[in-house]
């Protein structure tokens, strides 16, 4: 029993993903996009409107949450900040889209604004709820 403690403890870190956090204090970003047009179990990303980065932000790291799962995070990646701050739908290489069974699930797409030395300079964040045959918009938004 002794030899998988540490085995255990071992899995734990590796399934825990470290967030990084925006100063205290710092700006929130306005985050939207939309399931408009987005196939169940896809890998192309959608479109992402990130609203409010500041001057110094050189990249975009995203990230797709099941909020109804603890373990469920579907990737995401990072990407050039371009001007109007639009990602583009495809943008996000390591991203795993909503595949939910028969029911609604709520996913939150999470952005921090990141500078050309790697430091968080705000994060925000949009909830919207997906629904297989069905696409809704936002249930709720910029949330903490």
């Amino acid at each position: 029993m002794r030899k998988f403690v540490p085995l255990l403890a071992l899995a734990a870190a590796a399934c825990a993903t470290s967030q990084p956090q925006a100063p205290r204090g710092a700006p929130e970003l306005g985050v939207e996009f939309t399931w408009t047009g987005v196939a169940p179990c896809t890998d192309v990303s959608p479109r992402i409107i990130v609203r409010d980065a500041p001057a110094a932000t050189r990249r975009f790291r995203v990230e797709l949450v099941d909020v109804d799962s603890v373990m469920s995070r579907h990737g995401g990646g990072e990407v050039e900040a371009a001007p109007g701050g639009v990602i583009p739908a495809g943008a996000l290489k390591a991203y795993r889209g909503p595949c939910p069974s028969q029911q609604a699930v709520e996913y939150e797409m999470r952005v921090w604004a990141i500078d050309g030395a790697g430091r968080v300079l705000a994060q925000g964040r949009e909830r919207q709820t997906f629904t297989p045959g069905q696409l809704r918009r936002p249930s709720r938004s910029n949330q903490r």
